[in-house]
């Protein structure tokens, strides 16, 4: 082989080598940023399409698929798609789903001290307030999710749809006015207690089934955060809407520990990152969710009763003793309320100044 072929050899291989380097090396780091394989995420919640879990859901869908470029894939169900509230609970603790947002209107059999969320007029009715205490509060982040995580699950974090408004085939402003309304609740005892403690019939129903309850009489009236009265259709067979900020609807989002600690480190990251930007996000949302349940409700054929302070005060009274039952239901419960109710002061006290 003459010199010049040989030189031309040597240049050919050190080019080819050069190349396969550094795809290689670009190999690499594709692989390395990309945090692991292709997964998709089942992401059920409570609510209807359209509805504030809806749009939670699908906000952490368009920012996981993004910040992973579509390794990282979500699929959202809906309330209903697989089963009842309560069924979307277990199905998250045996892993048949990955992701969830459960409320603890629907976890108090399973994790009693969640029962805490819905105590009537423990929380403020600033949300101002309600926002800062669920970001930082010891005993919600600390306590309470410790209670999560004894059944195998991890709550990224609690977080509100606004406050609870009533419906009802009556004007309910006083808790005589109460007295045999029949009530819809959602199934946890210290809810189911605190309506009988008002005088109600508390009458335990499944979400969707809320309409035709009330459409037949088989309910009088319900509780929920106003976007939901509003996109249910319930004013549609309510004659009176009561704007009573008796507690906020909290909810929490949710992963099954076993999944997601199994996870690469790298999404475990962008997953948490994900969730506490769409949790950010999810603020301002119900904010204008809200206002825009209250434009309807204001144009439709139904009398809006707003409750004051003194008004709120009765009932707020003659509700007192689910505080003290609560506090009976262990030692962690005791000392979760105790603390909750000085961090909500304190709350108050900082952004009130």
């Amino acid at each position: 082989m003459g010199r010049k072929k040989r030189f031309y050899l040597l240049f050919f291989i050190v080019i080819t080598f050069s190349i396969l380097a550094a795809c290689n090396k670009d190999g690499m780091r594709s692989e390395a940023s990309s945090g692991g394989e292709e997964i998709t995420l089942k992401f059920a919640h409570e609510e209807g399409q359209g509805d504030v879990q809806d749009l939670y859901a699908n906000k952490f869908k368009e920012v996981i698929e993004e910040k992973t470029n579509g390794r990282i894939k979500v699929d959202v169900y809906t309330g209903g798609t697989l089963g009842t509230s309560i069924d979307i609970l277990h199905s998250l603790q045996t892993g048949a789903i990955d992701l969830a947002i459960t409320s603890p209107g629907f976890s108090g059999d399973v994790i009693p001290e969640s029962q805490i969320m819905s105590i009537p007029f423990l929380f403020s009715d600033n949300l101002e307030v309600n926002k800062k205490v669920l970001k930082e509060s010891e005993a919600l982040n600390g306590l309470l999710a410790n209670k999560y995580e004894e059944i195998g699950i991890i709550p990224f974090h609690f977080w509100l749809e606004g406050f609870m408004y009533w419906s009802a085939n009556q004007e309910i402003t006083a808790p005589d006015d109460m007295n045999g309304v029949k009530m819809r609740t959602m199934p946890t005892n210290l809810i189911i207690k605190s309506y009988e403690l008002m005088g109600a019939t508390a009458t335990t129903t499944d979400s969707g089934e809320i309409y035709t309850m009330l459409q037949t009489n088989g309910i009088d009236g319900q509780e929920n955060p106003l976007f939901y009265i509003v996109n249910g259709n319930f004013l549609e067979v309510q004659d009176y809407l009561m704007d009573t900020k008796h507690h906020i609807y909290t909810t929490a989002t949710v992963t099954n520990q076993a999944f997601f600690e199994g996870l690469p480190e790298k999404d475990q990251q962008d997953i948490q990152e994900a969730i506490n930007e769409v949790n950010d996000w999810s603020f301002d949302m119900q904010d204008e969710e809200a206002e825009k349940a209250l434009e309807i409700a204001e144009e439709d054929d139904i009398e809006i009763i707003e409750l004051p302070s003194e008004q709120r005060e009765a009932f707020k009274e003659v509700s007192l003793p689910i505080r003290k039952a609560y506090k009976e239901e262990s030692d962690d419960a005791k000392e979760m309320i105790e603390l909750l109710e000085k961090e909500i002061k304190e709350a108050e006290t900082e952004l009130a100044e």
